[in-house]
């Protein structure tokens, strides 16, 4: 089982067992990555998807572009090879699979903030400043930093609210 390891705190960086993912086509393929892995707590309708990354494109270009990008991601990410998969997929929706074998260092970055926040409500100083020093070491700059999808005002507006 391949670890599929995303950074997008920083610059955008995608590995595939310590290996750079160097076929993504587009950043538009790289922005739906991204945008699926921070939001995987839920299921994104197809629509929703092509209008925030071709949103002045008629409807039904803008979703043979997702259809496309999709199935261009799930090769360069090998996720038809993966069980799970890193992606779930149907006819209607398409959902980051929170139980693939991945590591998202925007979830790390959160989880070590609110653990960090938990231990210093407990009043358990010293592991309060080692989750603070740990969230720290996983910082590298701003989300998606030097990343963006010019054309895409929703994906812009996004990304600027996560940052």
């Amino acid at each position: 089982m391949a670890c599929l390891r995303l950074s997008l705190l920083g610059s955008f960086q995608a590995e595939l067992d310590g290996k750079l993912v160097t076929g993504f086509a587009t950043t538009k393929i790289q922005a739906l990555l991204a945008y699926l892995a921070v939001e995987a707590h839920r299921a994104h309708r197809r629509e929703v998807l092509s209008a925030l990354l071709w949103p002045d494109w008629p409807e039904r270009t803008a979703r043979t572009n997702l259809r496309n990008a999709l199935s261009k991601l799930r090769t360069a990410i090998g996720d038809r090879q993966e069980t799970p998969p890193y992606l779930l997929i149907t006819r209607e929706t398409v959902q980051f699979n929170a139980a693939s074998a991945h590591w998202l260092d925007v979830a790390a970055f959160r989880n070590q903030v609110a653990e960090r926040d938990q231990a210093a409500t407990d009043r358990e100083g010293d592991d309060a400043c080692d989750r603070l020093q740990q969230a720290i070491a996983l910082y590298r700059g701003p989300f998606l930093e030097g990343f963006g999808v010019g054309d895409s005002r929703a994906f812009e507006d996004w990304a600027f609210l996560v940052r």
